[in-house]
């Protein structure tokens, strides 16, 4: 009895430890920090400032006159993202447990991206866009949305994969697009409209593009249906309901597939030399701090402003053209003097700098000069 119940403990622990060694481990989630703002910056009606913070999943949304430059804590390859006015972006979850892969979704808006130092072979930057997404290895891009929806790719430097998304598709459970034939015929045909993009090339890939393979394929009206199932849990109807749109038959299949492939190929342009010469003085701004420093919770608003600094001069013009006045410097009756773009707002005088927008009374100035 003894050695049965020995045994039977034994088979447990055994059972037990495999249980914990074989937990699947946790993806990295990825952050990044606030290292540049001007005017209306929040997250969840929470106004940012230097060294903040962003989470994975949390949205970003610049004002109008506003823009945000942001660094990604935990990567080695010195990623900058500037987010400019009447945005909305976020880092979205990782897939690999490693964090090898960098997931960020620019819904609207306008964005640039600089990736300051070369990737690892396993590392991978994506950007998802509702037309559109890309991906990046090194380089020096810029992304547009248009209020219509039309989503505009420019490079350069370095290289950039682009092809067709539909945010439609890009929006259902992970489920439904690993098992659903439909869905899988469609984005391979996407990828197959896959594209490079050098320095000095651009893609526009209007919403009307990924609008008409929806309705071409029937998919329109089968997405709707879908996440009216998805709404109730019941994810089998929903793959059930993509199905229908592709047929049982092979005719039936082979006639889905030619409405994917119906569409035009989408063109690749040509950017003037001046635009991407004027571009890449803006991505000079772009400059990443290292990881080690940034990891520094203590340092990290000195090594943000000591960066700030070191690029003042341009970092003030583009206060300027933000805000469209001119900088001043406050001075102030115990002798300090600020400079940036001076606001005043009854007694209150606000200056935006290049760490920030600092304010103070009326009773503290003493006046302005230019």
């Amino acid at each position: 009895m003894k050695r049965q119940y020995l045994s039977f403990l034994g088979l447990f622990i055994i059972t037990f430890s495999s249980q914990i060694t074989c937990k699947k481990p946790e993806p990295v989630k990825h952050t990044g920090v606030v290292i540049f703002a001007v005017g209306d910056v929040t997250i969840a009606g929470k106004k940012l400032s230097l060294g903040d913070t962003i989470n994975e999943s949390e949205v970003l949304l610049t004002g109008k006159s506003s823009m945000c430059d942001i660094q990604l804590s935990n990567s080695e390859a010195g990623v900058v993202i500037r987010i400019k006015a009447d945005s909305e972006f976020k880092l979205n979850p990782s897939t690999d447990t490693s964090g090898s892969d960098v997931n960020m979704a620019l819904r609207v808006g306008s964005a640039l991206f600089k990736v300051n130092n070369k990737l690892t072979k396993n590392q991978s930057i994506r950007v998802s866009m509702p037309t559109m997404v890309a991906g990046v290895r090194g380089t020096s891009f810029s992304a547009q949305i248009s209020k219509s929806g039309d989503v505009s790719l420019q490079v350069a430097e370095g290289s950039v994969s682009t092809r067709p998304s539909i945010e439609a598709i890009d929006s259902l459970p992970q489920e439904i697009r690993n098992n659903s034939q439909a869905i899988q015929e469609v984005e391979k045909s996407l990828s197959r409209s896959e594209q490079v993009l050098e320095p000095g090339q651009m893609v526009t890939i209007p919403k009307t593009y990924t609008d008409n393979i929806l309705v071409s394929s029937g998919l329109d009206t089968a997405i709707k249906e879908a996440n009216e199932s998805i709404k109730k849990g019941d994810l089998s109807a929903a793959t059930a309901k993509l199905d229908q749109t592709s047929g049982s038959t092979a005719e039936e299949k082979k006639q889905f597939s030619e409405k994917l492939s119906a569409s035009k190929p989408i063109s690749v342009q040509t950017v003037a030399q001046k635009d991407i010469q004027s571009q890449l003085k803006e991505f000079e701004e772009l400059i990443a701090i290292e990881k080690q420093k940034l990891d520094n919770a203590e340092s990290r608003k000195t090594e943000i402003t000591s960066r700030n600094q070191s690029k003042k001069d341009q970092l003030l013009k583009r206060i300027e053209q933000i805000t469209g006045k001119s900088s001043e410097t406050l001075i102030l009756k115990n002798g300090t003097r600020v400079q940036g773009v001076v606001i005043q707002e009854g007694d209150t005088y606000h200056v935006l700098t290049t760490d920030g927008k600092k304010s103070f009374s009326e009773s503290e100035v003493e006046g302005t000069e230019f």
